[in-house]
């Protein structure tokens, strides 16, 4: 019997008992779903499938866990520790049963997703392949990095971006029929387009700057521009633009009038306590004590 197929967020969130704990709420971030949820012992109404592919990050169990598995039709039965993780590509069957409760996080890609991250390689496309629970620290890494994003509700793309863009390579790196070669630059990006990435930006700041649109500006993928950008400025591309941004706001404090929380409006921030984390981090003091000196 074929796979029953799940191909809308509705249906794959039937499947599960428990709401997210945090979600990006649907396909964002250049084609990739993100949520956190604490599910409790189940297992999966039959064998399922989705058009996407989907990475299972196990980051906590109260004890520890044994999973029944069966991907694209290979059965194991396996212990689940922290930091494991699935890899399930698109259309590929798969069906579960555990035995304890346990906290996960689901990153979910589009395939166009990855395969725009391969913009700028030779080659035919390489396919993600299945993998049963192993261990893998940076995808651990990354997966704490947005869970952490949504649980501060900041609506920080061009970070967010940065982060699914490097998982996507990497997946591809690791869990691929065949590793991409991808090229290897040492000049940082040409003068002409870094000078038009610095005006988008410096013209954009009140906007949720996203890396894929700097990176079309520079006419490469967002993975060769994020590397090229940072060899060009000597920090990475959402790194720069935060240090705008406090700029910017250092400037709009001199003006008493405006209240704080506008002004992190105003220099793109998500809201006051977005700016405030950034710019004690950054400069030692909030913003309230730098106006105040």
């Amino acid at each position: 019997m074929a796979p029953r197929l799940l191909s809308t967020a509705d249906q794959v969130e039937a499947i599960f008992t428990a709401p997210p704990l945090v979600s990006t709420g649907g396909f964002c971030w250049g084609g990739t779903y993100v949520d956190c949820r604490w599910e409790p012992p189940g297992e999966t109404p039959g064998e399922v499938t989705t058009p996407w592919h989907s990475i299972v990050l196990f980051t906590q169990f109260p004890e520890p866990a044994l999973a029944e598995r069966s991907i694209d039709g290979q059965f194991r039965v396996e212990q689940v520790h922290p930091g494991d993780i699935l890899v399930l590509p698109a259309w590929v069957g798969q069906r579960a049963r555990w035995n304890v409760p346990g906290e996960f996080i689901s990153l979910v890609f589009e395939p166009a997703a990855l395969e725009r991250s391969l913009k700028d390689t030779a080659g035919p496309i390489p396919e993600l392949t299945p993998h049963f629970a192993t261990q893998d620290l940076l995808v651990l890494q990354l997966g704490l990095a947005l869970k952490r994003l949504l649980q501060r509700g900041e609506c920080d793309r061009l970070y967010a971006e940065s982060l699914t863009t490097t998982l996507a390579v990497h997946l591809l790196q690791t869990y691929a029929t065949r590793k991409p070669v991808f090229k290897t630059y040492s000049d940082g990006l040409a003068r002409p387009r870094l000078r038009q990435v610095m005006e988008y930006i410096h013209s954009h700041l009140d906007t949720d700057l996203s890396l894929e649109t700097l990176a079309n500006l520079a006419g490469m993928s967002a993975h060769y521009f994020a590397q090229l950008f940072k060899q060009s400025m000597g920090v990475a591309p959402h790194q720069y633009v935060i240090r705008c941004r406090i700029e910017r706001a250092k400037t709009l404090l001199a003006r008493p009038d405006l209240p704080i929380a506008d002004i992190a409006c105003q220099v793109g921030f998500a809201h006051q306590s977005h700016l405030n984390r950034h710019f004690k981090r950054l400069l030692g003091v909030t913003p309230g004590q730098w106006r105040r000196r």
